[in-house]
C-alpha cells in the first residue's frame, strides 16, 4: 500500500488528470449503455470515501440528552479525545490525537468553520442543540475535507426531517449553581406544497450565562497544591435557521444560517485588571442539489474584539471568506457483480478579506482553491477500497499534494458476528493561519504549510450475543509524523517560525455493551487512549532538550466512559473521566499538572400532557468535587448542579 502510495506522491498532477478523463469517459459510456444506478447523495457526506479511517458517528437520541451541553462537555466524555481549557467558562481548544489545536477541522454543513485569523475553534461556544447529527474522524484525513484535519476533523451536520409532516415548537431552560443558566427556543415543520415541493426548515434560537463570582480565592487538592480561582464571566446567544426545499425530482435547495455572539470578562469586578474578548461569527451557506451534482456558496464573518478596563477601544478584528464549492458523483456497478465504484470530483474556491489591528492597519486579501478527487471501490463482497487524490493551492504559498488510500476487509461477516480489519496512509496538510502570515513583527511571510503522513491499521468486532444484547470492541493503532509544525518561538520574541518535526503516535480501544428488552434499556461505552506525542527533529539549538519528551498539556492515557440505564421514559446516565498527568513545559522540568478523575451524572425523563411533552433533565457535574487545574494554572470548576425543562408541542 505505501508503495502506491510513495507512486501518487511522484505523479499527482498526472493522476488528477487521468482520474478526470477516466471519469469522463465512463460516464459517456454510462450514458450510452445505461448501466449505472440513481445514486442520492444527500449533503455529498465525505463519511463514505474514509475508508480504512475510524469514523464514529453519534446517533441523534444520544444527542438530544446532553442538549445543553457544549460540544466540549460532550465529547470528552464520548471519545477518547482531550481538550485545553483556559478556565471556567473560557477558551477550550482540542488535542485530537496529542496535535494542536489547529490540527483539527471542523465543519459545519461542510463548511470549515474554523477561526482562520486563530486557525481553531473554541469548542465550549458550540451548543450541542444546533445540529441534527454529528461525526467523529479519527486521524489524517485532508484528502477529504481539507485543510486542518491532521489529528482529525469533527463533523456536525443540518438533516430536514421530511417524514414528520406539520410544527413542532420547542421552549426550554436550565438553571444551574453559581447563578448559571441556558435558555433555548425553537420550531421544526414540514409541509407539502403544490406541484409536489416540500418544504422543511428549523429556527433556534439559544443563549447562555455562566458566572464565576466566589467568596474563595483558590482552592486545594487533596494533596495540599493549590490553585487559584479567576472571577469570570461568559454570555453566549446565537441564532440558527435551516430551510429546504425539495422537488418532485428530489432536487433540493437549501439555506443555513448560524449567527453567534460570545462575551468572556475576566476579573469582571475589577476594571483595572479587566480583560474582556467578544467573538462573533456571521455564517450563510446556501446549496443547490440536481441529480449528483452539488453547488455550494457561502459568506462566513469572523469578529474578534479584545480589550481591557472598559472596553471602550477594543481591537478590532475582522474576517471575511467568500466560499463557492461544485462537487459531482459518479456510480458504477456491473451487473451481477459485487464490484461498485463511486466517483466523487469537485473544487473550492474561497477568498479572504481580513482587516486586523496586528496586521500593520492594511486589508489583507488571498485566494485558495482545492481540487479533488475521491474515489469509492467495492472491490469484492468483504474487501471496499478508497484513493482520494487533493491538490490545494495559494496566492502566497505552495500547499503539498495529499493523497491517500485506505482498504476495509470483512473478516468474518454473519448476522451475530462481523469483524473487520482497517487499514490506511494518508498524507496530511495544515495552511498557515492569517496571524502566522500577517500579523506585524511576530508573524512570517515565508511560513511553510505544515505537511505530514499518517498511517493506522484497526480492527473492529460487533457481536449480537442475543436479540436483547450486543457488544462491540474496536482498537486502532497510528503512527502520524507532521514536519515544519509552527511554533511561536520565545527566543525570537515569540515570532512565529516552522521550528519542528512532530510525531504523534497511540492506541486507541472503545468498546461498548447495550441492553434493549421493551422498555428497559442499559448500556454502558469506555474509550481508552495511549498518547504519546514528542518532537523529533528541532530546528533551533535552545531546544534540544525538547526531544523525545511528551508534549504540554496532552495526558500520556485517558479513559472516559458512559454507563445508562433506563425504563419507559426516564434514563440514568454517569460519565467519567480521567487524564494521566500533563507536563506544562516542553523540557519537563516544571511540576507538572496531576492526574484528575471526573464523574458526572444525568436523570432525563418525558412527561407527556396530551400533545404537550415534557423533558427533564438533572445534571451533577464533578461529583467527587475534584480540584483540579487549568491551562492557566487556575482551579476548575468543583460539584454542581443543574435543572433542565423542555417543553414540546
Amino acid at each position: 500500500m505505501s508503495a502506491v502510495f510513495t507512486y501518487c506522491l511522484r505523479f499527482q498532477p498526472i493522476l488528477i488528470c487521468l482520474v478526470m478523463l477516466i471519469t469522463t469517459e465512463n460516464y459517456a459510456q454510462e450514458i450510452a449503455n445505461k448501466q449505472i444506478d440513481e445514486v442520492q447523495v444527500t449533503g455529498f457526506s465525505p463519511e463514505r470515501f474514509m475508508a480504512g479511517l475510524k469514523v464514529q458517528k453519534i446517533d441523534s437520541a444520544t444527542l438530544s440528552r446532553f442538549q445543553f451541553q457544549t460540544l466540549a462537555d460532550f465529547l470528552q466524555y464520548q471519545s477518547p479525545i482531550t481538550f485545553k481549557s483556559y478556565g471556567t467558562g473560557q477558551l477550550t481548544s482540542i488535542a485530537f490525537r496529542g496535535t494542536s489545536a489547529m490540527h483539527t477541522a471542523v465543519l459545519w454543513n461542510g463548511l470549515n468553520i474554523n477561526n482562520p485569523m486563530a486557525g481553531q475553534t473554541d469548542f465550549s461556544t458550540v451548543p450541542l442543540l444546533g445540529f441534527d447529527q454529528m461525526s467523529i474522524q479519527y486521524g489524517s484525513s485532508a484528502s477529504c475535507v481539507g485543510s486542518d484535519a491532521v489529528g482529525g476533523s469533527i463533523l456536525l451536520g443540518s438533516v430536514p426531517q421530511w417524514k414528520k409532516q406539520g410544527t413542532n415548537f420547542t421552549l426550554g431552560g436550565q438553571y444551574g449553581s453559581f447563578d448559571n443558566y441556558n435558555l433555548q427556543t425553537g420550531l421544526r415543520f414540514v409541509k407539502t406544497l403544490k406541484n409536489g415541493l416540500q418544504f422543511s426548515g428549523k429556527t433556534l434560537l439559544y443563549g447562555s450565562q455562566y458566572n464565576n463570582h466566589f467568596s474563595a480565592t483558590e482552592r486545594t487538592d487533596s494533596k495540599g497544591r493549590t490553585y487559584p480561582i479567576e472571577p469570570s464571566e461568559t454570555s453566549q446567544k446565537g441564532f440558527i435557521q435551516d430551510l429546504y426545499l425539495k422537488q418532485k425530482n428530489n432536487n433540493l435547495l437549501s439555506l443555513n444560517i448560524w449567527l453567534t455572539d460570545n462575551k468572556l470578562s475576566i476579573q469582571p469586578d475589577v476594571i483595572a485588571f479587566r480583560e474582556i474578548t467578544q467573538t462573533k461569527a456571521y455564517r450563510f451557506l446556501t446549496s443547490y442539489q440536481f441529480g449528483n451534482t452539488n453547488l455550494k456558496a457561502a459568506f462566513v464573518r469572523d469578529i474578534i474584539d479584545y480589550g481591557t478596563g472598559d472596553f471602550a477601544n477594543p481591537s478590532h478584528s475582522e474576517t471575511d471568506r467568500y466560499i463557492t464549492r461544485a462537487e459531482h458523483e459518479f456510480s458504477f456497478k456491473k451487473a451481477d457483480s459485487f464490484s461498485h465504484t463511486s466517483i466523487r470530483i469537485g473544487g473550492e474556491f474561497v477568498h479572504y478579506v481580513a482587516k486586523v489591528d496586528g496586521y500593520n492597519g492594511e486589508a489583507i486579501t488571498e485566494n485558495r482553491q482545492d481540487i479533488f478527487a475521491l474515489i469509492r471501490q467495492q472491490i469484492a463482497e468483504k474487501l471496499t477500497a478508497s484513493l482520494n487524490l487533493r491538490q490545494a493551492f495559494s496566492t502566497k504559498y505552495k500547499a503539498p499534494f495529499t493523497p491517500s488510500l485506505g482498504i476495509e476487509y470483512a473478516i468474518l461477516s454473519t448476522k451475530k458476528h462481523e469483524l473487520k480489519a482497517t487499514a490506511n496512509i494518508a498524507r496530511s496538510y495544515r495552511l498557515p493561519t492569517l496571524n502566522e502570515r500577517y500579523w506585524k513583527v511576530l508573524g512570517n511571510p515565508d511560513i511553510r504549510p505544515e505537511n505530514g503522513v499518517n498511517k493506522e491499521i484497526g480492527v473492529n468486532w460487533k457481536q449480537v450475543l442475543s436479540e436483547k444484547v450486543n457488544t462491540s470492541l474496536g482498537i486502532n493503532v497510528y503512527h502520524n509524523l507532521i514536519n515544519d509544525w509552527t511554533y511561536w518561538n520565545p527566543d525570537k520574541a515569540y515570532r512565529v517560525e516552522n521550528l519542528q518535526q512532530v510525531l504523534a503516535k497511540g492506541i486507541e480501544v472503545s468498546g461498548n455493551v447495550k441492553y434493549a428488552n421493551a422498555d428497559k434499556i442499559a448500556g454502558l461505552t469506555v474509550n481508552y487512549a495511549l498518547t504519546n506525542t514528542s518532537q523529533q527533529k528541532v530546528y533551533a539549538a535552545y531546544t534540544e532538550d525538547f526531544i523525545g519528551k511528551q508534549m504540554i498539556y496532552v495526558p500520556r492515557h485517558s479513559v472516559s466512559g458512559t454507563a445508562f440505564v433506563g425504563k419507559g421514559n426516564w434514563t440514568f446516565n454517569i460519565q467519567g473521566l480521567y487524564n494521566s498527568e500533563r507536563f506544562i513545559t516542553f523540557d519537563h522540568s516544571g511540576r507538572p499538572f496531576p492526574a484528575y478523575f471526573i464523574l458526572n451524572s444525568t436523570i432525563s425523563g418525558k412527561i407527556l400532557l396530551g400533545k404537550i411533552q415534557s423533558n427533564l433533565i438533572f445534571q451533577t457535574n464533578n461529583l467527587t468535587d475534584t480540584v483540579y487545574p487549568s491551562v492557566k494554572k487556575n482551579a476548575m470548576p468543583g460539584r454542581s448542579f443543574s435543572l433542565g425543562w423542555i417543553v414540546s408541542i
